[in-house]
């Protein structure tokens, strides 16, 4: 039979984590409110792409994980005041509610891991860290219905009780001070500037995984977006999808190779579904197509970004609308679609991606390299660049 008595011990190492869980969740709203801050965070250790995986985070009903995960440790911390101070049959109700909501938890945390191994190219320590705090406070929830309740009195324990929920959550409230603090003065330059964003600036490598591609130009389609001169020497190839955030913060450092270096480099942009399911970005990658072919890619790139929705992706209509203002017909594009002309640019640009053994994005090929998720900086692909130059 379960247990639906207070545990002194249990549910004040729950408590403890949950007030450490607000306080990593407050840490990453700190430090990546915005998509292009976060470059300095001292929690986020080299290696470790932080982030690249919050950029990507599939936000439910528009709203960040990090908040969704506040709220989480919230109701976890405020439910264990709320059951040492034993009100009855209210306290076994709480204690089975709090079972529930946080089992629910462990699983949302869970598909969040789930993502950044099998989706996003990388690690967010931040995210795990959070992963095993919530799965610490599953364990002891769980734990705890099949542990004798503890014997103490209500009055000792409400006393005590007062006393320790409120040294800890005056010491996270410092913490939480101390963190503030440690921003950078010009956390708000960063937020401002996209195009210099550098994710981890300090390491320019090629992925440790990943071999030299033969014969990259043989993959390069008619129907393939292409910035910059055809008969530049140097290849830069991104896989992207419409609907990942991350490639919206990443592509500005892409674009600005070509002003960086307009005679050498040729960007070929290959749009793949891979983010939230194929369904929502299939119809915006045909109205990229579409819009390249009638020569406006790159302002349909930027309107498909500036709007994205990764949790449903944008509408046709939405996309038509988008196509409208940059001068096309409308009802021809949704014709396209309705006749899906460009199914095929898509299955082979997806068995491309697959038969290349890339499985996240997004994906930035430069020299016939996979350059690693921690050098997609712009810094760091004017080096590859530079260094490819200083070879020819």
């Amino acid at each position: 039979m379960a247990n639906l008595q207070y545990h002194k011990i249990i549910d004040r190492l729950i408590y403890v984590l949950a007030l450490a869980g607000i306080g990593l969740t407050l840490h990453i709203i700190l430090w990546y409110g915005n998509s292009t801050s976060g470059t300095e965070d001292p929690l986020c250790t080299i290696g470790s792409n932080c982030l690249g995986v919050i950029a990507n985070d599939p936000a439910p009903l528009g709203v960040p994980s990090a908040w969704w995960g506040l709220l989480f440790y919230a109701v976890i911390a405020i439910s264990g005041v709320l059951i040492a101070r034993d009100f009855g049959a209210w306290q076994r109700t709480l204690i089975k509610a709090r079972a529930s909501f946080v089992a629910l938890g462990w699983g949302y945390s869970l598909f969040l891991v789930l993502l950044q191994a099998f989706t996003i190219d990388g690690w967010c320590l931040l995210c795990l860290y959070s992963f095993s705090t919530v799965t610490l406070i599953t364990g002891l929830i769980f734990f705890q219905l099949f542990k004798r309740a503890s014997s103490r009195t209500f009055k000792s324990k409400l006393r005590s009780e007062n006393i320790f929920q409120g040294a800890f959550a005056v010491m996270l409230f410092g913490i939480i001070l101390f963190d503030y603090s440690l921003l950078p003065e010009d956390q708000g330059d960063q937020i401002s500037s996209t195009r210099e964003t550098e994710l981890v600036p300090s390491i320019c490598t090629y992925d440790a995984g990943s071999v030299p591609y033969d014969n990259l130009e043989q993959i390069i389609m008619d129907y393939d977006p292409i910035l910059g001169s055809k008969d530049a020497p140097i290849l830069v190839m991104e896989f992207l999808d419409p609907n990942c955030n991350h490639c919206k913060t990443v592509h500005p450092n892409i674009k600005a190779l070509i002003e960086e270096f307009p005679d050498s480099v040729k960007i070929v942009i290959k749009p793949v579904p891979i983010v939230g399911g194929p369904t929502y970005s299939l119809d915006e990658i045909a109205a990229l197509y579409y819009a390249n072919d009638h020569g406006v890619f790159e302002e349909m790139l930027d309107l498909v970004f500036e709007h994205q929705s990764p949790s449903t992706g944008l509408s046709v209509d939405r996309l038509a609308d988008f196509l409208g203002d940059l001068g096309l017909d409308e009802s021809d594009f949704r014709r396209a679609v309705s006749r899906r002309e460009y199914a095929n640019y898509t299955v082979q640009t997806r068995r491309f991606f697959e038969g290349m053994g890339l499985t996240g994005v997004p994906s930035i090929i430069i020299n016939n390299r996979r350059i690693s998720s921690a050098s997609r900086s712009l810094s760091c692909m004017k080096m590859f660049v530079e260094q490819v130059i200083s070879e020819l």
